[in-house]
């Protein structure tokens, strides 16, 4: 299925900012689209994490398809023990 691209916001942790503010404005059709734009694809699994609306996409990241006025916010992963 073709997906359009959509204006999303983005929200940023301070070590993807990179002179940025903490909240962008990009179009993209898919988290893939987020993650490619950002240069992420080769962190993506050690490093960050994703919420879309709210609600931490577990798996399959690059093929969670956004719509119109998305939030995403990308969250610094870490461990605990």
């Amino acid at each position: 299925m073709l997906h359009t691209a959509s204006r999303i916001i983005v929200r940023l942790p301070e070590p993807l900012r990179d002179g940025r503010g903490d909240v962008i404005t990009m179009n993209a059709a898919s988290l893939g689209d987020i993650i490619a734009k950002l240069d992420l694809a080769d962190d993506r699994d050690e490093l960050f994490n994703f919420a879309v609306n709210g609600d931490l996409v577990l798996h399959g990241e690059k093929d969670v398809a956004l719509k119109d006025g998305d939030e995403v916010e990308i969250v610094v992963a870490f461990a605990g023990g």
